[in-house]
């Protein structure tokens, strides 16, 4: 098992500090989450949403990844326009690494084409941390895996953080809709000091997600299909999901991640409050020492009516 995570902490470290590998966190209950992924979705559904999202991967692994996101957005109106503002916290924990994110987000919407569309901006803060104190080498007599000492892994701990940007569009007419976006604009390069091979690169990454609501002949049952595509072009991923509601307040679910995992969610929606779970069962090799990821979120939103009684009022569609 310590080979095992020893060889986890490398691929982590070198994924960061090396490559561009995929930066942003998965989740399951992405259609719970847009406004993570894309600034566009601030205040789309025209109602303050407050969510709160908590994820554990890979269960049977040492400090494998834990996730903990906060996001809240809102409409208002100013000068006879409709506009969205959001914030978002986020924290992740994997192997000795440590991702910690805040961000505030402005999306300008006008009508198009008689639907909604929106173009976002989101400023984020990010903070990382390796805890390089903590690695633990096995002596090269007792393992294959290395050579001792590796100079590519620091054994002190260190500390970066950067001024990241981030672009999205979002557009919903009637039963549908399709978000695309661009994070980390800029692909900013955390640098412990100056002269050090220790830097963390954040490459581009591209997300396109849409969905649609199906009203089925039962009026009681409504199938809310979507698909999610992920890529930083060197890698790309596919998320496929289907979930169906019963009287708009209970849900069932299926998802499937190309290569990675097959997904089981349930959820409800009641009032003003909406809760969900999502468990990843794994379909690759790592399934020999997972047996899975579980992840729940609860959502509460408020209605807030804008502009009433004029004809430029902002109405959304139904997307969660």
């Amino acid at each position: 098992m310590k080979r095992l995570l020893y060889i986890i902490n490398v691929l982590l470290f070198v994924n960061c500090f090396q490559t561009a590998a995929q930066y942003d966190a998965q989740i399951s209950n992405y259609w719970a989450a847009i406004s993570y992924y894309n600034p566009g979705y601030a205040g789309e559904t025209g109602k303050l949403e407050m969510t709160a999202l908590n994820r554990q991967q890979w269960l049977g692994f040492s400090n494998a990844p834990r996730t903990m996101l906060i996001s809240a957005d809102m409409p208002f109106a100013f000068l006879g326009r409709t506009h969205g503002v959001g914030a978002i916290v986020f924290t992740e924990s994997l192997g000795l690494f440590k991702h910690s994110i805040m961000a505030g987000q402005y999306a300008y919407k006008k009508k198009l084409f008689k639907g909604d569309f929106s173009v976002g901006f989101q400023v984020s803060k990010i903070d990382e941390s390796w805890l390089g104190s903590k690695v633990e080498i096995t002596p090269p007599e007792e393992t294959e895996v290395h050579e001792g000492n590796d100079d590519g892994i620091p054994m002190s701990d260190i500390q970066v953080s950067a001024i990241d940007f981030s672009l999205g569009f979002f557009y919903s007419y009637k039963w549908w809709h399709v978000g695309l976006s661009v994070t980390h604009l800029l692909e900013p390069e955390m640098r412990e000091k100056e002269g050090t091979t220790n830097i963390m690169y954040l490459p581009r990454g591209y997300y396109l997600m849409s969905g649609c609501n199906i009203q089925l002949s039962n009026p009681l049952l409504e199938l809310r299909p979507s698909v999610f595509v992920k890529s930083t072009i060197q890698m790309t991923q596919l998320d496929l999901s289907a979930r169906l509601f019963y009287n708009k307040m209970f849900y069932a679910g299926l998802g499937w991640r190309y290569g990675d995992a097959g997904i089981a969610m349930l959820g409800a929606k009641i009032k003003n409050i909406q809760a969900g779970y999502a468990y990843d069962f794994p379909i690759s090799a790592i399934r020999k020492g997972t047996t899975g990821s579980h992840e729940i979120f609860l959502k509460y939103s408020i209605d807030i009516n804008l502009n009433k009684g004029t004809k430029n009022k902002y109405k959304s569609v139904r997307i969660l």
